[in-house]
């Protein structure tokens, strides 16, 4: 059984240089010596150093620290066993006791060289001005000192490295020290809190990483400033205030002590393999700006709590597994400019339900607005979608550059509000349920550059304020129930690329306006249209176009005969009468 060595008191340490085989991983100030732990005997626990200990009369008095320190060790001394006996007591001064170091103004103890016994170093609060702890080791914790088994040499003694100890500890016993933080705790009081929460949660986050993956380098061994994702306060008191550990590989869960950490501006966990709920007490990270989550397999619903971060300007949680609502109290973060909560470009299955909150009209600082639902795939429609209306609230997002709601199952018409929107560059409501006719009010977005509307309902004509649009370079319309002819206008679009109107019940003949769309690289018309196709459509790299004649070679109608016209009446003077007459 091993006993805890309790250095609490012991402030004038600083671990330096630890001997290998001291069970240190990453130079944790938690170490185990190899040996057999015998009973502190009940009456020297009372023991204390004496003025004479510490060298002379009124010593006590003159060197409190420094008594704390003696005091400390006196009674550690009989926690300890191992083959050697120590010769700490009251009656040797503490200058002769077996591995201990006193120096400085004022006099502490700065230097431990420990023979190897049975012990933990739990609780090194205190330790804030550790010049060396260096542990002797005659046997590793994997081969026990036996009668058959020789002792290491006393004399055999390595400087610790990172690579020459890796004896597993619990998180807990693990804590920053000098060497982490760049000074004394006492000094970084609330950095050390912040530091060793790190080194509490790291286990947590790592989880079983994937072969191949390095660990996070958080040690105390190495400066805090060196940990990877971690950046600290440059001013005022010092903080972590940012964890940017996106790609990492970690494949565990997201810590609920994360909450304590309340100096963080910037958690980004993104794009690795988390699992579990996002942890309530991330709401109690008031400073926070940035929380990026997507492309993990977090579960559950979104925490009601996240509408307390109200200094928050990013959050990001697609492509996870998340189900449930939209908390309403998202409205709450008005300092919001990126909301992005559905499924976007990655493998995840976000599946979120209920209807789009009102209270999101009161993020007006939003530019990017993306709540996508999961696509179907071979034939399968995911049944968890958002439902319900477009909220007309959305129209006082004004500065807005990107609303997507794409793969809900959205009903009603497309609110006239949008119209409002005169930063929007992309508007994509595709896949949902939407009718009635595409509002003429979005020929005001002349930032608009992609249009999509994509499988809807909608019915109508293509307004013919669409041709405003001078900076389109996309506009889908197809699969919906359009009716009436291509509008002329759309032919003043010369960004336009991607133009797709088939999948409807458009009729008519095709402007030959269309021909003039040069930067064309897809087009999609129906097969309902009549009379030719302009021959530019014709060289379109990708193109799903009606089996009609190009303009070019279609044959004219003949010309009709001009209209039958009589010749004009010739008057002839009346004939003289015969004067003989």
């Amino acid at each position: 059984m091993k006993r805890p060595l309790a250095l609490a008191a012991l402030a004038g340490l600083a671990i330096g240089v630890l001997a290998p085989g001291s069970g240190i991983r990453d130079a944790a100030p938690s170490i185990y010596a190899q040996g057999t732990t015998t009973a502190t005997p009940a009456a020297t626990t009372a023991l204390a150093c004496t003025d004479a200990t510490l060298g002379g009369t009124g010593a006590l008095a003159a060197n409190p620290k420094l008594a704390a320190d003696c005091n400390t060790l006196l009674a550690l001394r009989y926690k300890l066993s191992g083959p050697d006996t120590l010769n700490w007591s009251p009656a040797v001064a503490l200058a002769r006791w077996d591995g201990v170091t006193v120096s400085g103004t004022p006099k502490r103890v700065t230097r431990l060289s420990l023979t190897p016994y049975a012990f933990t170093l739990a609780d090194l609060a205190s330790l804030d001005g550790i010049v060396t702890l260096r542990l002797d080791t005659y046997t590793t914790p994997e081969t026990p000192a036996t009668a058959t088994t020789p002792r290491t040499p006393r004399t055999a003694r390595t400087a610790w490295t990172p690579t020459t100890a890796r004896t597993a500890l619990p998180a807990s016993s693990r804590i920053c020290i000098t060497t982490t933080l760049g000074g004394s705790r006492t000094a970084n009081a609330v950095l050390a809190r912040d530091c060793d929460t790190l080194l509490a949660i790291k286990s947590t986050l790592e989880g079983t990483l994937p072969a191949g993956t390095a660990p996070l380098n958080w040690s105390p061994a190495l400066a805090l400033t060196r940990w990877d994702g971690v950046d600290i306060s440059s001013s005022g008191t010092k903080r972590v205030t940012a964890l940017a550990l996106n790609e990492k590989g970690l494949s565990g869960s997201i810590p609920t002590q994360i909450g304590s950490l309340t100096g963080l501006t910037i958690l980004e966990l993104a794009r690795n393999q988390l699992t579990g709920n996002i942890p309530t007490q991330i709401g109690n990270l008031p400073a926070l700006t940035s929380l990026i989550l997507n492309n993990n397999q977090l579960s559950g619903s979104i925490p009601t709590q996240i509408g307390d971060l109200i200094t928050l300007t990013e959050l990001d949680l697609s492509d996870n597994q998340l189900t449930g609502v939209i908390p309403t109290q998202i409205g709450n973060l008005t300092a919001l400019t990126s909301l992005v909560l559905g499924t976007g470009s990655g493998n995840g299955t976000n599946r979120l339900s209920g209807s789009i909150p009102t209270q999101l009209g009161n993020l007006t600082a939003l530019t990017v607005l993306r709540i996508n639902g999961k696509q179907g795939h071979n034939g399968k429609i995911n049944t968890d979608r958002l439902t319900g209306v477009i909220p007309t609230q959305l129209g006082k997002l004004t500065n807005l550059t990107s609303l997507t709601l794409g793969y809900n199952f959205l009903s009603g018409k497309i609110p006239t509000q949008l119209g409002n929107l005169s930063n929007l560059e992309r508007l994509w409501l595709v896949d949902n349920q939407l009718t009635g006719s595409i509002p003429t009010q979005l020929g005001n977005l002349t930032s608009l550059g992609n249009l999509n509307l994509l499988s809807n309902q909608l019915t109508g004509e293509i307004p013919t304020q669409l041709g405003n649009l001078t900076e389109l370079y996309k506009l889908v319309l197809q699969y919906n129930r359009i009716t009436g002819h291509i509008p002329t206008q759309l032919g003043n679009l010369p960004l336009m690329r991607d133009l797709r109107l088939n999948g409807g019940w458009l009729s008519g003949g095709i402007p030959p306006q269309l021909g003039s769309l040069t930067a064309l690289t897809r087009v999609g018309l129906s097969a309902t249209h009549t009379g030719c196709l302009p021959d530019a459509l014709s060289r379109v790299e990708r193109k799903r176009l009606p089996d009609l004649p190009l303009c070019s070679s279609a044959t004219p109608p003949p010309t009709p005969p001009p209209p039958f016209t009589l010749a004009p009446a010739i008057i002839l003077p009346p004939t003289p009468k015969d004067p003989g007459d």
